[in-house]
């Protein structure tokens, strides 16, 4: 199998770690344009929500709700867009994606935004000084 989000789990490239869940991991996402994007990867290879007992999806949204939790107390009061997809990735994983005051289109998904404006232009000392501050906030 040839799944980007496997390889992530085992050798994150671009993804910055911040906390190993029992259910996810959580990564602070190579892609900035919206400040704290972060991604949570499930530990096993599932390709949908439902095909997991609704006890472990329970879990999986507990952990979710903790990352969403960080990136509040760290942000103050941002706008969360939660999502969890599959149409590109057949893996269960879930996009924290911030909204923030200066978002150039708040009432759209970023997805038709160019690759520029997602990847951002936070240095990597300021992506380095957020995910620590994030996993502080999740230890």
């Amino acid at each position: 199998m040839d799944c980007p989000m496997c390889a992530a789990l085992l050798a994150p490239k671009g993804l910055t770690p911040l906390k190993l869940f029992d259910e996810c991991a959580a990564f602070l996402n190579d892609k900035q344009g919206c400040a704290g994007w972060c991604v949570l990867v499930l530990r096993e290879h599932v390709e949908h929500m439902d095909a997991m007992p609704v006890e472990r999806q329970q879990r999986i949204f507990a952990e979710v709700a903790q990352v969403a939790r960080a990136l509040r107390a760290h942000f103050g009061s941002v706008r969360l867009n939660y999502e969890c997809l599959g149409n590109q990735v057949h893996h269960v994983h879930w996009h924290l994606i911030p909204r923030h005051a200066a978002d150039p289109d708040p009432k759209n998904a970023i997805w038709g935004w160019p690759a520029e404006q997602l990847s951002g232009t936070m240095t990597p000392d300021a992506r380095a000084a957020l995910a620590k501050r994030l996993a502080a906030l999740l230890a």
